[in-house]
């Protein structure tokens, strides 16, 4: 009897024994797994954080365009936005992870869209002037243009001399119009201004003004897209100019252009702005940048 009560004991003291190196076993297994289970998820979250990763700050960007015309921006009643920059800024949102809003004002007003804080950018093709440099911060260019002065080509007119008393187009705005207005006081013409130079580039057509001044590009564009268009350049332009984007002169405003200023040089380096201009322009207009 005594014996059959210690070999019971013995038997459930090895069960327990066995039991509680199972949990032991079982509860090491455990924290292991946990601990593997945590690394993996934060190995991912890491990874997935890599992936992700831009190079560029998260941020909202407001841009605000004319939206006038093609080849440089047209925003249509729909939203729909086409042209250079509507093709720019969807790369550029693309590279940088931005998230982008895109609103209509008038030449005019954009830059009071700028001095109000209610834009960031102004993003419409804009031409580098020493006057806007001043109040705005310029990004680098990313592509050149020249300002010209366009005649019928059956006209007799050839030089600015030439249009002494007689009519001269200019888009309101534009790099040219300062040129032109001055041109226009010293030499004896009238200055008419456009806010669409499509419709003086039709008037000129339709032999309502004289002459036109305007961009080497978008003279091209015009001819391109209306074959009735014949026209003849002056040997002279008005002006070369780069091309770019404004912001505020704000500490903001600095540290977004300085980020711009990074993701357009990866678009000029890797020809992508190069086949924007060709597409809009019929040539590679990023070779016509002034050093």
């Amino acid at each position: 009897m005594k014996r059959r009560l210690i070999a019971a004991l013995l038997v459930t003291a090895m069960a327990m024994t066995m039991a509680a190196g199972c949990g032991n076993s079982d509860s090491g297994d455990s924290g292991d797994s946990g601990k593997d289970k945590a690394k993996t998820e934060n190995d991912a979250e890491e990874n997935s954080d890599a992936d992700s990763d831009t190079g560029y700050s998260d941020r909202k960007v407001t841009l605000v365009t004319s939206g006038s015309g093609e080849p440089y921006t047209l925003l249509a009643d729909d939203g729909t936005w086409t042209g250079i920059d509507a093709e720019m800024w969807a790369e550029i949102e693309e590279r940088t992870g931005w998230e982008v809003d895109v609103k209509q004002a008038a030449f005019d007003a954009m830059w009071g869209e700028l001095d109000t804080a209610r834009a960031d950018v102004v993003a419409n093709c804009t031409a580098v002037k020493p006057e806007r440099e001043e109040k705005y911060h310029a990004t680098i260019p990313y592509y050149g243009d020249a300002q010209c002065v366009i005649v019928n080509e059956g006209s007799s007119y050839k030089t600015a001399e030439d249009l002494k008393g007689k009519v001269v187009g200019c888009t309101n705005g534009q790099a040219a119009q300062t040129i032109i207005e001055d041109l226009g006081a010293e030499i004896g013409f009238e200055v008419k201004l456009y806010e669409d130079s499509a419709v003086g580039m039709n008037d000129l057509m339709l032999e309502r003004i004289d002459a036109y001044a305007n961009t080497t590009t978008n003279v091209n564009a015009f001819m391109h897209n209306n074959g009735e268009a014949d026209f003849r350049f002056f040997e002279e332009n008005l002006l070369a100019n780069n091309v770019a984007y404004f912001l505020p002169k704000t500490d903001e405003g600095e540290e977004l252009k300085e980020e711009l200023n990074k993701v357009i040089q990866e678009m000029l380096d890797d020809g992508t702005i190069a086949g924007i201009t060709e597409k809009w322009m019929f040539a590679d207009m990023t070779q016509l940048i002034q050093k």
